[in-house]
């Protein structure tokens, strides 16, 4: 998820919105206007409901990649060039073709910032881009962790991802970062941890 604080501070305002229109749609109900009255209190309730749920959701959110981007509980960080960045995108689209459950839980822009991109790893917790996502070393749906060398330009970390479906069963994603040979490093120190993390 992009920017946890901000997402935070719209679903508060749509929370809020959604209040008013609950209101407006009691007084308007009240007033004779039973259909417009009843459309508006049910549409103001269900996005009062939602954006508040997700409110507390990003809120959560918001403290990790707080503390992450201040420097709390790092394990590593570094930042990919605008060209390294290019090519992991372009490296990143052909892996994702293999198969579904390669397709990067990470949202890519489709406009690479000239200021290249910088990644930030802690316990429990990324940051790449801006965006912010929980990791763990542990396998899922019989996925490992795993480090991509050559083809792969530069090489890569991918951490098996899993959501639930609300028809059941489950979504198989992949958290896909960059690791640049300047930060390879780096990168191995993160590997490293979460490879033991998986073993604990």
């Amino acid at each position: 998820m992009r920017n946890p604080p901000q997402t935070a501070l719209i679903c508060l305002a749509l929370t809020a919105g959604g209040y008013a229109l609950l209101l407006l749609g009691i007084a308007l109900f009240e007033r004779d206007y039973e259909v417009a009255g009843g459309l508006l209190g049910i549409a103001g309730l269900a996005v009062a409901v939602i954006s508040f749920f997700v409110c507390l959701w990003m809120a959560f959110a918001s403290i990790g990649y707080t503390r992450l981007l201040s420097g709390r509980n790092v394990i590593a960080r570094w930042r990919v060039t605008p060209a390294e960045w290019d090519r992991f995108r372009a490296f990143d689209a052909a892996r994702a073709a293999e198969h579904l459950s390669l397709r990067n839980d990470l949202r890519i822009r489709k406009r690479t910032p000239p200021q290249g991109v910088e990644i930030v790893v802690g316990r429990g917790r990324v940051v790449v881009d801006g965006s912010y996502h929980a990791i763990s070393g542990r396998a899922v749906g019989g996925r490992q962790l795993n480090w991509l060398n050559a083809p792969a330009d530069p090489e890569c970390l991918e951490f098996p991802k899993s959501y639930a479906r609300s028809k059941g069963g489950t979504v198989d994603l992949t958290l896909r970062i960059p690791v640049p040979a300047s930060a390879r490093a780096e990168g191995i120190k993160v590997f490293e941890f979460y490879l033991a993390q998986a073993k604990a």
